[in-house]
């Protein structure tokens, strides 16, 4: 069983920026229509313009919680990370044209952590992670066993940006979304504890990151999280 004690958490999406409308979510399941992404004053206007909206969002909440927290240790987990910025390169050298320096300088997975730690001049440790759908659960067990390592705070920023309409057969399209976790081992905060259940038949409902997000918006004191082949049970003590 792995267990942890979460500081602090925020999340951002295009139309959720505020408690009351991340409330609404929880309770209605409704993404809202057409909304623009939410303010990043954290980040320079020059730099905000280059990113893509799920690195956008995940800057401004790392840069925040830097801003607020000691943290130590710093993971940034996406399952798809540049993707769209990688698909537009390839569109372009099937095409012949030439590639933007743009493009192929921000088409790296660690494109958010990198600039993150550049803007908050924050010397510490940064990884980034993707393990699929189970992305969320790898994140976790890496920031745990840093704890375990010694680092008292942990920075656990989970992220997505919009999926190229190439990629809808496979993928859903999904509107981008960053959530950022304060990870400790004290008995300060919330204390959350997850295990392995049972094998899953069926795909999930909504990726790991939002769903532990409704379940603690709703204040349920447990949930089940799923990548289509596991699923983990995550109680709040």
């Amino acid at each position: 069983m792995l267990s942890f004690s979460l500081l602090d958490a925020q999340a951002l999406s295009p139309g959720l920026n505020h408690d009351t409308q991340w409330q609404q979510w929880a309770a209605e399941g409704q993404w809202p229509d057409a909304a623009l992404l939410p303010p990043t004053p954290l980040l320079p206007m020059m730099m905000a313009r280059r990113l893509s909206a799920g690195a956008r969002l995940a800057v401004q909440l790392g840069l925040d919680m830097l801003a607020r927290h000691p943290i130590d240790n710093a993971i940034f987990v996406s399952r798809h990370g540049e993707l769209a910025r990688s698909m537009t390169l390839l569109q372009g050298l099937a095409a012949a044209k030439p590639l933007s320096p743009t493009d192929f300088s921000m088409s790296v997975h660690n494109t958010a952590a990198g600039l993150c730690s550049i803007q908050g001049k924050a010397a510490l440790p940064m990884s980034s992670l993707a393990a699929g759908e189970g992305s969320l659960m790898a994140g976790v067990t890496e920031a745990i066993a840093n704890l375990q390592a010694g680092y008292r705070r942990v920075l656990l920023v989970i992220f997505e940006g919009e999926i190229p309409a190439f990629h809808h057969v496979w993928l859903p399209a999904t509107a981008p979304y960053a959530l950022a976790l304060v990870l400790g081992d004290e008995e300060e905060g919330e204390r959350w504890y997850c295990e392995g259940a049972v094998a899953l038949a069926h795909t999930p409902e909504l990726a790991q990151p939002l769903a532990f997000w409704r379940a603690r918006l709703l204040q349920q004191t447990t949930c089940l999280l799923g990548d289509g082949r596991q699923e983990w049970a995550w109680r709040r003590g």
